[in-house]
């Protein structure tokens, strides 16, 4: 899988996967096919030479003690062998086919369940999982890993103002940015409701306050051209050594919370 932004259309599909493969299947069975009948015009051949060895040697200078009804059976049994072997092949090759369309069906339902509908982001169910290597591979390489927890400010107020479609567009519209602002070995992962945590690989704090600035600037144009007062919230938490998914999750959620209550405050104070 593509790290970071895992999109329908992003990898060849499993309608393209299976194609391909079907293609391969298909093009060895035509070989299997071309050989089987050279094999059938070479024994014809031979068992033409037996029988009308005038018209294929000028000089008959091969004898062959084996008299040639009994040859001649033997070529037929050979072919018969043969085509038993193109067709057992051709059946082998069909059950391959469909164990293959099966096992792409099967990922392409589990890539699709790993998909949000609606922000087309990675959904919750495959975070701990995510999170998890992404820990490991951090503490073994001895890198830094970040995670960054955003929501959208006020959002059930542009849910009751304006509706659940256009609250819809704009949950998509934000994962559109988060994901423009982050690397492909990064992942989004829409969190619940309109809450998304970013995991940013081998990037420190600094790294993580250059993309959250990215996606401010970004919010910002967007807020401009559609009037709906639409801002983000967000909280970075860079991984300790020791701490598991679990823990690195609320610790990035505390600190999402620590700036919404400042901001709060802040306003209660204007």
């Amino acid at each position: 899988m593509e790290r970071g932004k895992v999109e329908p259309g992003a990898r060849l599909s499993w309608q393209g996967r299976l194609r391909v493969e079907l293609a391969r299947l298909d093009a060895r069975n035509r070989l299997a096919a071309a050989v089987s009948v050279l094999a059938v015009m070479l024994l014809v051949a031979g068992a033409g030479s037996l029988f009308l060895s005038s018209t294929f040697w000028r000089q008959e200078s091969i004898e062959i003690s084996i008299p040639p009804p009994i040859l001649f059976v033997l070529s037929i049994l050979i072919i018969l062998l043969a085509l038993y072997l193109v067709r057992r092949e051709l059946e082998i090759r069909k059950l391959t086919s469909l164990v293959i369309e099966e096992r792409l069906l099967a990922e392409s339902e589990h890539s699709a369940g790993m998909i949000d509908p609606v922000t087309h982001v990675l959904n919750r169910r495959f975070l701990p999982g995510l999170l998890q290597g992404e820990i490991a591979r951090a503490e073994r390489n001895r890198r830094p890993l970040t995670l960054a927890m955003c929501d959208i400010d006020h959002f059930k107020q542009v849910n009751d103002r304006w509706g659940h479609v256009v609250g819809d567009e704009v949950l998509t519209e934000t994962a559109a940015i988060l994901k423009s602002c982050v690397r492909g070995s990064d992942f989004v992962v829409r969190y619940g409701g309109d809450e998304f945590l970013l995991v940013l690989s081998e990037t420190d704090e600094a790294g993580a306050n250059a993309v959250v600035s990215r996606i401010r600037e970004k919010m910002s144009e967007w807020e401009r051209s559609s009037e709906l007062g639409i801002s983000l919230s967000l909280g970075l938490h860079v991984h300790r050594s020791g701490q598991s998914a679990l823990q690195d999750i609320a610790a990035v959620d505390a600190r999402l919370y620590g700036v919404k209550r400042s901001v709060r405050a802040e306003a209660m104070q204007r």
